[in-house]
């Protein structure tokens, strides 16, 4: 694996996070200050790999707390709906901040945690990468999560209203169609957040079998967290 700024002047290799060459201090690349986030969105949907490099370049990794924030409500509402359809149960929203603080620090605890996993492994492949850059390029890889929560789940909401969260009777019984399609749209955005997981790997990693697996890996994790969270919030 190797993903390297080569400086044209005296053709050392440099980390891709850096813009100035670590021989020769000539300019590599142009300064990223902060993450343009219209420009970066727009690039995830066409460009992913620029939208990405973009990410791993600037220095100020913007926008992260929002975004984390944001994708932590949708994971809420999808441990619902996994305790809705899995198990049967109604979910109580009596303790909705406790058990929403309790998603959010165990997703904010696990992407940390694969961060780190990624520093340690990336170093033993010979590549060196920065924590806060693989966990910056994480974060943004759930972007789709967003996109999801703003307009699938208000389009939800309006059409099922209370009876979203359900089984007596189930949206399924009520609009069979409509759940069904909403379901295909779900999936479609968990196929899309797997796709940038892979895509933020492999910006960092150039490779194309360690960049399946690991992002791969990483959206499994990443909603057996929620299954288990499910189980012990909303059973």
């Amino acid at each position: 694996m190797k993903n390297v700024l080569v400086c044209k002047n005296c053709k050392h290799e440099n980390p891709y996070y850096v813009w100035i060459c670590k021989n020769c201090n000539s300019y590599l690349r142009e300064r990223i200050f902060n993450i343009d986030l219209w420009k970066v969105l727009s690039l995830l949907m066409y460009a992913p790999q620029k939208g990405f490099g973009i990410v791993i370049q600037s220095e100020h990794k913007n926008f992260i707390v929002p975004i984390f924030l944001f994708a932590s409500i949708k994971f809420f509402i999808d441990s619902m709906f996994i305790s809705l359809f899995t198990y049967k149960n109604e979910p109580e929203l009596g303790n909705f901040i406790f058990n929403f603080l309790i998603i959010f620090a165990s997703l904010l605890a696990l992407l940390l945690l694969i961060a780190f996993m990624f520093s340690l492994v990336n170093k033993s492949f010979g590549l060196i990468t920065r924590f806060r850059d693989n966990f910056a390029i994480l974060v943004y890889s759930l972007i789709p999560h967003i996109f999801a929560l703003i307009l699938l789940f208000t389009v939800e909401l309006t059409v099922f209203g209370g009876g979203l969260f359900s089984n007596n009777p189930s949206p399924f019984t009520i609009k069979e169609f409509l759940a069904y399609s909403f379901l295909v749209f779900e999936g479609i955005i968990i196929i899309w957040g797997i796709v940038l997981g892979i895509n933020a790997v492999y910006k960092q990693t150039k490779s194309k079998t360690y960049s399946i697996i690991a992002g791969t890996i990483f959206n499994i994790i990443l909603y057996f967290c929620l299954y288990i969270n499910s189980i012990y919030l909303f059973k």
